[in-house]
């Protein structure tokens, strides 16, 4: 007597290891590095508010480069800089940014956003919680949807 096959069983191991083959994906692919021709960007909470006094860093080889903190609108630049960094940009209180950018006049960079966008988290976080954007129109779209969210 030929065996039943059970379909539905079946279809619930392969979304299964669908799920996991997606996960280990995830975990092994790094965020690619940002391409920026200048290092500047704007901090804010998920509400769109400047985030002032904010440490915002450029690290080499787990040692600070450059430094230097958000004002009053939340908007930090760092001048005549290039290389491969890390960006760190630290608040209490708030979910730490930690980007690795590549600095410089390389063509590439004129094809992507000179400007971070960076939407904050909140503290219990880690950097998975922020968001990074080089495009305005992105992040103005995540802050509408976070207000949203928040009525």
């Amino acid at each position: 007597m030929p065996r039943k096959i059970n379909i539905p069983r079946i279809l619930a191991i392969a979304n299964l290891a669908l799920s996991v083959a997606v996960v280990a994906q995830a975990q092994i692919e790094a965020p690619r590095p940002y391409h920026l021709a200048h290092v500047r960007g704007v901090f804010v909470d998920a509400k769109g508010n400047p985030i002032q006094g904010a440490a915002v860093t450029l690290d080499k080889d787990d040692k600070v480069m450059y430094s230097t903190r958000t004002d009053r609108a939340g908007r930090f630049e760092i001048k005549h800089v290039s290389g491969r960094y890390r960006l760190h940009v630290d608040m209490k209180g708030y979910s730490t940014v930690d980007r690795q950018v590549i600095v410089g006049l390389e063509a590439e960079t004129y094809l992507h956003g000179s400007t971070l966008y960076m939407i904050a988290g909140p503290g219990a976080c880690t950097d998975d919680c922020s968001k990074v954007f080089t495009s305005r129109g992105k992040f103005d779209e995540a802050i509408r949807e976070n207000t949203r969210r928040n009525e």
